[in-house]
């Protein structure tokens, strides 16, 4: 399970510090946390993660390159967000990841994430 590379969008650092624990717990050891959509989009010209797991909107504004740049490489994500409005309705590729509504469980974060490693 450690070859699995998890890219985590997460701007607020608490969250991010919770699910970088998590993810360990859970044998996902390699974890590159980003906090901004223009350290993910230049992180990804030259790394390919296994799956990713994105907050739409960091400080920098909505991920939506970084959301096409994964489509595009088909490489499977979970999209977890506080937002309630339809993300795919301001960036359709939003819709080609899975939706996991903020917060949420540690057990629905892993699942949600085993699944988009399985799709992937």
């Amino acid at each position: 399970m450690m070859a699995n590379r998890i890219l985590l969008l997460e701007d607020e650092p608490f969250i991010a510090m919770d699910l970088e624990g998590l993810l360990e717990e859970h044998g996902y050891g390699d974890v590159v946390t980003l906090t901004t959509c223009a350290d993910a989009v230049a992180w990804l010209e030259v790394n390919t993660p296994s799956t990713a797991i994105v907050d739409p909107r960091l400080s920098d504004g909505l991920c939506t390159a970084v959301v096409r740049h994964l489509t595009n490489q088909q490489i499977p994500f979970v999209v977890y967000s506080g937002e309630t409005a339809s993300l795919a309705d301001e960036e359709p590729a939003f819709s080609n990841g899975e939706y996991l509504s903020k917060p949420a469980m540690p057990e629905e974060v892993i699942a949600a994430l085993k699944r988009a490693l399985a799709a992937g």
